[in-house]
């Protein structure tokens, strides 16, 4: 994970189509050009200058998991007794884990996890345990949904 650390802050018409873009990145740079007062070729330089810099890291579809058939969903901890490199190795190749970071604290990991039922939970947690020591977190409902990032 290698990160700029060269801040440098946004101005006002970057940050308003950085939020347009999180709210729904399907829309065409001629509407978010229409929203935010620019012309679509500015629109997209800006854009195209976000992806080269590093701010924005990619596209993606959020999925329903219930829908698609994976209603168990859990956080798991992990505190690993075998090297970093080799934990994450053996994380990476269980594909019930969809989220993955590395944290501080008594653990050194932690895991978002779906799975179909509470039985391949419990096959993907005796998995991580071969790792290390895991701690489960069923995940009932969401508080909120994920917050877009703004400008404050």
């Amino acid at each position: 994970m290698n990160k700029n650390l060269n801040y440098k802050p946004l101005d006002d018409l970057s940050a308003h189509i950085l939020e347009e873009l999180q709210l729904d990145a399907r829309l065409s740079i001629t509407e978010i050009g229409r929203r935010v007062g620019l012309s679509a070729p500015a629109i997209a330089e800006r854009i195209k200058r976000m992806e080269d810099e590093g701010i924005i890291t990619g596209y993606r579809a959020l999925v329903d998991t219930d829908k698609i058939g994976l209603t168990v969903n859990a956080f798991i901890t992990l505190k690993s007794n075998m090297t970093h490199a080799a934990a994450a190795k053996r994380i990476s190749e269980i594909p019930e884990v969809v989220e993955c970071y590395n944290i501080t604290g008594n653990n050194c990991v932690i895991m978002k996890v779906s799975a179909p039922t509470t039985r391949r939970l419990e096959a993907v947690i005796g998995q991580l345990q071969l790792i290390g020591e895991t701690n489960t977190s069923i995940i009932l409902s969401p508080t909120f949904d994920s917050r877009i990032i703004r400008r404050n």
